[in-house]
């Protein structure tokens, strides 16, 4: 899978224009401010459906205008696909794969794989739960649309469930209604947490390489489940597991009218040398191990889906040392890859793009 031709519209700060990319290596490089970013989010919109800075859709319009377009056209091995994203400032959005549109973001997923290197990826292991729970979700969602419609079920549910603890605060009768909501979560809830257990624990072994390989030191993932297993255990005991936790919990559910346990609470957390990497690692290590955990998502969506995801490095490049820097640059031969920075020695590429105010130009 590559990129081969990408046209934006009102897309941030970027001019009308088409561009034509390399299969191999494309450096982007250019003063701050003057789009590369911006680029690559173009890209990645098209891949996931939303700004990997975390900005809302209406903010992606170019200032002064009311709507953005963008498109590209990918070649794969069965052959070309194009993906169309159009959006107006009153809300209306359309996205398209070879002319057909689509209803929802998760039917855009897996059309067009990428694996985003940005300097945000340190706040995988530095923040809190959610941020990693986010980026479990979002990385198995991609290779597995039951893992997204079950996940999607169980939020769902999760919202009437603790809907209807309010409501029994005001009227104890409905208590009995739980067991509906319980069961459901229960038979979702227990999907989600065997495929991340299984996730996690492929994502493990491609870590322990990488580490290994870079640095000389050992990386243990250990999931923070919500049932409570040190294990991976089969579906029918974590069900039993989620029933009792529950059961146990309602008192406590009650007094805080929100459900306490359960996937939405999990975590998992990234082990260096016996320490916990998000307290006691250095910045250079947490650092490494953001860099092996994005190179292992890689790994794992190239041996899942059989294609080659396209790789985006995001002004990470002045983050690394000379030995992380060739490191990374070996495990990138033969993949398509965009490379944002501010000046094109430091980088050898197949195809190099200056940006100056929003316009690109192809040397």
């Amino acid at each position: 899978m590559y990129v081969k031709e990408l046209f934006l519209d009102n897309f941030r700060n970027l001019q009308k224009q088409r561009i034509e990319f390399c299969e191999g290596i494309n450096i982007i490089y250019g003063l701050n401010a003057q789009g590369k970013s911006n680029l690559l989010e173009s890209i990645r919109i098209l891949s996931m459906g939303r700004s990997f800075r975390g900005s809302r859709t209406s903010e992606l319009i170019r200032f002064g205008e009311d709507y953005f377009y963008v498109r590209i056209f990918i070649k794969l091995q069965e052959g070309d696909k194009r993906i169309e994203f159009g959006y107006r400032s009153n809300g209306n959005k359309v996205i398209k794969v070879n002319g057909n549109k689509i209803k929802s973001i998760s039917d855009l997923l897996g059309h067009l794989l990428t694996v985003i290197f940005s300097p945000e990826d340190l706040n995988i292991i530095k923040e809190g739960p959610s941020y990693r729970r986010k980026y479990l979700d979002s990385c198995i969602s991609v290779i597995d649309k039951n893992y997204l419609y079950n996940l999607m079920q169980y939020n769902k549910v999760l919202v009437n469930r603790n809907k209807l603890l309010k409501d029994i605060k005001e009227d104890r009768s409905k208590k009995s209604l739980l067991e509906i909501f319980d069961e459901q979560l229960i038979g979702y809830g227990s999907k989600i947490i065997v495929m991340r257990q299984n996730y996690l624990k492929n994502m493990e072994s491609y870590m322990k390489s990488f580490l290994r390989e870079i640095s000389n030191e050992k990386v243990e993932i250990i999931y923070i489940n919500s049932v409570g297993l040190k294990e991976a255990f089969e579906e029918a005991i974590i069900k039993k597991r989620l029933k009792e936790r529950l059961e146990k919990n309602l008192d406590l559910d009650l007094k805080f009218l929100t459900t306490q346990t359960g996937p939405h609470r999990e975590d998992f957390k990234i082990i260096i040398n016996g320490y916990d990497s998000r307290i006691y690692s250095s910045q250079g290590q947490q650092r490494t191990g953001a860099l092996c955990l994005k190179l292992s998502e890689f790994e794992i969506l190239k041996k899942e889906t059989g294609e080659k995801p396209i790789l985006l490095l995001d002004d990470v490049m002045s983050e690394l040392d000379e030995n992380r820097k060739k490191y990374i640059l070996r495990k990138l031969e033969g993949f398509q890859t965009f490379i944002t920075h501010t000046t094109k020695k430091d980088l050898i590429g197949d195809c190099y793009f200056n940006i100056f105010s929003g316009i690109v130009t192809k040397e």
